[in-house]
């Protein structure tokens, strides 16, 4: 008990210099030096960051320590995503996350491996009783890794809500020392006389006083920013954002409670362009509200001959402010569209189920941000294509696409993948009919994976043997490790496709005969032998 209490006492001096403690007494997990390396809010790829990104310098193993006395409440073990995490729940009624760790401290590892061997499973997912891993503030829990999507060592942490599960912005609830103003940039425009369908003009570097003429009369803004906790630190994302309109405020938007189920909205609200991410100021047809604050006609500017001011305010999470004042006019007056769309229309407030060109599409309510004309070409039977566009179309769930079996490819319907890019996507089959589940439009192909996985000796050290894993089409769905004929827990990291067995207590100083076992999505198997003389 003294030694966890000096632990505690330990990280409030560490960390004095930086950041004071939560309101609810929390401290930050690691006692290394405070190096965020990603914020919450930021544009990841398909979601918003839901957490605060610890820098490890490029280390593992670096001690992960309780933010607060609790239970773990859940643990999680994954070759994707938050790979190895810890989910604590305290009784103020939040929940702190740790993820992509490296490894388990010992009675959390214990209860890991019973449920491993139990389910002959390296992936578990499983709730532990609130009387059964009771932790203390300043404990440690585990060690920093690079598990899952990681894309290098680092501690992601989270706060969320225990009841809604909502990630809460850690820089919100931790008084964290920055100084350092949000920087602009750049700012864009888009041409908003299409309601459903913005379309990207150009980019500019402005400072205050600035004009910027416009070929458009109805126009959106969207501006590219960065902040940074201190002057040398890492590019984080812009907390709050706020447009102003002849000194009227038509937009505001803070990154603050984004919900799970909310998180491909990122697709929508922001956009790369010059090889920047503009945010948009300016509304879809949906949105998640939460995000928002006040925005008149969904932050659309229509603009006259007249020279107009517009005031973009961007904050950070301590108030820090960076204030653009500039002008704008418009060249030339235009109007909304009024062109006739070609395709059949979707309602984004309604489900939507049809056939268009022989191809069966549903789509629930609510799956687009704003309404779309969908057209469909359909070359299946001839070359094996399929076209469903726009591509444009942003998604927060799936939508649905089925069609018959090209005569061809009936031999092989369960192994019939639609292909776009390096993406492929494996079917549901219905009789002669396949179904796929998918969020973008585009262009695919019709490919049957028939090809089984690969496995081979990867290396072998004193304490593991690892072996490579690939399966270049559906992907690897299921993977076994037998050491003399008995199941063992082998890891998974599909980042790097290597699945590795690492040397326990109940290892055997004998000859090891090892049988690797692989199926892929769709069913193709594989199997590899080898003997490690180890003695």
């Amino acid at each position: 008990m003294l030694l966890k209490k000096f632990l505690s006492y330990l990280f409030i001096f560490s960390f004095g210099m930086l950041c004071s403690q939560a309101p609810d007494n929390f401290i930050f997990p690691m006692d290394t030096p405070l190096i965020i390396s990603g914020n919450y809010g930021e544009l990841r790829p398909n979601h918003f960051h839901a957490g605060i990104d610890f820098s490890t310098n490029n280390k593992v193993n670096l001690p992960v320590y309780a933010a607060a006395d609790g239970y773990v409440s859940r643990i999680k073990v994954s070759p994707y995503g938050y790979g190895k995490a810890i989910y604590i729940t305290h009784p103020n009624g939040q929940v702190t996350v740790y993820a992509h760790l490296n490894s388990y401290d010992k009675k959390i590892a214990a209860i890991v491996k019973q449920e491993q061997y139990a389910r002959k499973n390296y992936e578990i997912d499983v709730y532990p009783k609130s009387n059964l891993i009771r932790v203390q503030k300043g404990e440690i829990i585990a060690y920093s890794g690079n598990t899952g999507g990681s894309t290098g060592p680092h501690l992601h942490f989270e706060l969320r809500d225990e009841k809604t599960e909502t990630p809460l912005n850690l820089l919100k609830h931790y008084s964290v020392k920055d100084t350092e103003k949000p920087k602009l940039e750049k700012i864009a425009f888009y041409d908003l006389a299409d309601t459903i369908f913005p379309k990207y003009m150009y980019s500019f570097t402005v400072k205050n006083g600035d004009t910027v003429l416009l070929d458009k009369s109805i126009v959106g803004l969207a501006f590219a920013a960065q902040d940074k906790v201190e002057a040398n630190g890492k590019t984080l994302n812009v907390f709050s954002a706020e447009l102003f309109f002849d000194e009227q405020l038509i937009y505001s938007h803070t990154l603050n409670h984004i919900d799970f189920d909310e998180s491909r909205y990122v697709n929508e609200f922001a956009e790369k362009k010059d090889n920047l991410k503009f945010q948009k100021c300016f509304l879809p047809t949906l949105y998640p509200k939460k995000l928002y604050g006040k925005c008149l006609n969904k932050g659309r500017m229509i603009l006259d001959n007249n020279y107009h001011q517009l005031k973009l305010t961007l904050k950070d999470e301590k108030g820090n402010e960076r204030v653009t004042n500039f002008w704008v006019k418009a060249k030339t007056t235009t109007s909304f569209s009024d062109e006739q769309k070609k395709g059949v229309f979707v309602n984004c407030n309604e489900n939507f189920k049809k056939q268009i060109n022989n191809v069966q599409i549903s789509i629930s309510a609510k799956t687009f941000y704003n309404s779309a004309y969908l057209s469909v070409e359909n070359t299946l039977e001839k070359n094996s294509q399929l076209s469903v566009l726009p591509e444009s179309v942003n998604f927060k769930k799936s939508a649905t696409i089925g069609f018959a079996v090209p005569k061809k490819f009936l031999k092989h319907k369960h192994k019939l993948l639609l292909k776009n890019g390096s993406n492929y996507y494996t079917p549901t089959v219905q009789s002669d009919s396949v179904f796929y589940s998918l969020k973008n439009f585009g262009t695919w192909q019709l490919v049957v994976d028939s090809f089984p996985p690969k496995i081979s000796l990867q290396k072998k050290s004193a304490n593991s043997v690892s072996f490579t894993i690939e399966d270049k089409m559906s992907g690897i769905s299921k993977y076994n490790v037998f050491v003399n004929d008995k199941w063992v827990i082998a890891e998974y990291d599909a980042k790097s496709d290597t699945l590795t067995y690492f040397f326990d207590e109940e290892t055997l100083n004998a000859p090891l005969k090892f049988r690797v076992e692989v199926e892929d999505r769709v069913g193709n198997k594989a199997k590899f032998n080898y003997t490690l003389e180890r003695r």
